[in-house]
């Protein structure tokens, strides 16, 4: 008697304390991650000098559930290369409406000199012209 009871403490006491102990400390659920699906870009340069170029994004979330994740940027000689993504819980049921978002991105052209430049965001490529240079602030 003395094992069966040993085996039912093990199976109702230690094992869920095990299973709960191997969850995150967020407890958050799972998500699937995808890329956003991007409509537009547009730009808003400033004046002023040293210019500050802003891009606006425009693009589409497939379902209520779904939001933007992240939004990373980096250059590669004369290209921004913006990517936005977007996560999804897994196992969560969500009403299928296409909804529409904006991001403005502030581009970092710091340094750059004068030319004409390219952003892609996720595939979609647009163009803009920096007619002056912009110079590193000093430290």
């Amino acid at each position: 008697m003395r094992k069966g009871t040993y085996v039912i403490f093990v199976v109702f006491f230690v094992l869920p304390l095990l299973v709960t102990g191997c969850r995150s400390d967020k407890g958050s659920p799972e998500y699937f991650y995808h890329e956003a699906k991007i409509d537009t870009v547009e730009f808003a340069i400033t004046d002023r000098v040293p210019p500050q170029v802003n891009a606006i994004i425009h693009g589409t979330l497939p379902d209520a559930c779904t939001e933007i994740d992240s939004v990373n940027q980096e250059i590669q000689y004369q290209t921004f290369i913006v990517t936005i993504t977007t996560r999804r819980p897994l196992h969560e049921v969500c009403a299928q409406t296409v909804t529409p978002f904006q991001v403005t991105i502030p581009l970092a052209v710091e340094g750059l000199p004068a030319g004409v430049y390219t952003v892609n965001v996720n595939g979609v490529t647009e163009t803009f012209e920096l007619e002056t240079g912009t110079p590193i602030p000093a430290q």
